[in-house]
């Protein structure tokens, strides 16, 4: 049974595509300045626009294959002096959800990395290589005061994280959705603040209701409201097998809160991947590259997936993340 993967972390970053080794991504943060009138007859206010942050990113490269030549109907089929359609339509089929297969396993890792990006702006790729966004330590916060307590206003967690993302990630609406990781949900639905708060039927505040799975795996909780923010609350409880270890981990931290505008500025950047080139022709571009190679004197033939993909926080500042457990993360 194949499982496919989920997508809820990759939906909040769009897909762009490029024909280069290298993403580049140009960011430049323009503040909310206000116009200064000015006298009749004079010049104006001269205004100067700074060169834009260029950063140049490699993303990790990604290559899974497998063997036609170990499928028993190739050599059925390349062993017939007429080719059976049926035989035929059989190994296409067999080829095509192999194919798929090995795209699912590069799909779950990038789901991984865009947790990462959300969690702590650190992505971790193998050989102790890193990409760090360098968020700003006032996005990842321990607030030192936990649901499970009692009097913990979560509420006032929730707007703070509205803040930030307002004042600091210049949010444009109000908006706001929040991932909450599986102990820091039932702590919050336990409560006595939250809980105290459903009780006023004359003054809906908040519209919890039942969780509704969503196509990206996520469970819509239901809105509440905190300060000027409408918040959404959704939880995500989808799981991957750990390459190391075997165990099935979920993509969420239990313990953790992630907050970001309901459409941040994030991009899921793609390069391409090693390829060989004629003269004349240019580097073809996309998500995945599909390829074949037959081995003579081996006597194998070979088929592939290839992608170079790498999820990268175009506005760092609109994503929040804290801390509703107590314990070490």
């Amino acid at each position: 049974e194949r499982i496919a993967p989920t997508n809820y972390f990759r939906s909040y970053f769009p897909t762009v595509e490029s024909t280069s080794k290298l993403i580049s991504i140009e960011v430049q943060r323009m503040g909310e300045k206000i116009a200064v009138d000015v006298l009749r007859g004079t010049d104006g206010n001269r205004n100067t626009f700074s060169r834009s942050t260029q950063k140049l990113f490699e993303p990790p490269y990604f290559r899974e294959w497998f063997e036609l030549t170990d499928i028993d109907l190739y050599d059925r089929l390349n062993g017939a002096t007429e080719i059976e359609d049926a035989v035929f339509a059989e190994l296409i089929t067999n080829v095509a959800d192999k194919l798929v297969t090995l795209t699912d396993k590069i799909e779950r890792t990038y789901e991984l990395l865009c947790a990462q990006a959300l969690h702590t702006g650190v992505i971790s790729l193998n050989a102790n290589t890193d990409i760090d966004y360098k968020r700003k330590s006032t996005s990842i916060v321990d607030p030192g005061s936990y649901w499970a307590t009692s009097g913990v206003d979560p509420f006032a967690h929730f707007q703070a994280g509205g803040d930030f993302l307002r004042q600091v990630g210049k949010m444009g609406g109000v908006v706001i959705n929040a991932t909450l990781g599986a102990t820091a949900m039932a702590n919050l639905k336990k409560n006595d603040v939250f809980l105290a708060r459903q009780n006023l039927f004359n003054m809906k505040l908040d519209n919890v209701s039942i969780p509704q799975m969503g196509e990206t795996g996520a469970s819509y909780q239901g809105t509440i409201s905190a300060g000027d923010y409408m918040v959404r609350i959704f939880s995500y409880p989808q799981f991957y097998d750990h390459p190391d270890t075997g165990v099935s981990t979920p993509y969420m931290h239990p313990k953790q809160v992630i907050m970001t505008p309901e459409k941040p500025h994030f991009k899921m950047a793609f390069a391409a991947v090693p390829q060989l080139l004629n003269p004349g022709s240019t580097p073809v571009k996309g998500a995945y590259k599909f390829g074949e190679f037959r081995d003579e004197w081996n006597g194998v033939h070979k088929m592939d997936v290839k992608s170079a993909g790498l999820p990268v926080l175009t506005a760092v500042d609109q994503v929040y993340t804290f801390k509703a457990v107590s314990g070490s993360l």
